[in-house]
């Protein structure tokens, strides 16, 4: 019995993961949901977080993405995204730097502000600085 699943992660730019996993945990509109080998088909609303993608030899990778939906079929699974970034890509001090940003923008609202942009550019942020503090801390 093949204990793996193919998973792809994709954005409009092009392939952001590609290859085989153990376990795949994926941030969903109702909360992480993990899948392993064999799991049942699954269509889901991605949300804005990380990736935790486990090897079988228990070494983890993570990625920051945005918003998108996931199909899990015969050990297939595919993440189609807005935006992803894996971990090692990720410039913490950049991603610090946008959500401080994002937090004075809806600190000090304009008539013109798009809270809804705002608040995506904030979850976008924090994501992608949590995915560079988890993969910090496998290297520990």
């Amino acid at each position: 019995m093949d204990d793996r699943i193919h998973l792809q992660i994709v954005t409009a730019k092009g392939v952001v993961y590609d290859g085989q996993a153990s376990a795949v945990t994926i941030p969903l509109d109702g909360g992480s949901i993990g899948v392993l080998a064999d799991h049942a088909p699954l269509m889901g609303a991605v949300s804005t977080g990380v990736v935790e993608i486990t090897h079988a030899d228990g070494s983890k990778d993570y990625t920051a993405v945005g918003i998108g939906v996931v199909n899990v079929v015969e050990n297939e699974v595919k993440i189609l995204v807005r935006t992803a970034e894996n971990a090692e890509d990720i410039d913490l001090d950049r991603a610090v730097a946008a959500e401080k940003r994002a937090r004075e923008r809806l600190e000090n609202r304009t008539p013109d502000l798009d809270i809804v942009r705002a608040e995506a550019a904030l979850h976008r942020a924090i994501s992608r600085q949590n995915a560079a503090h988890m993969a910090k801390k496998r290297h520990i």
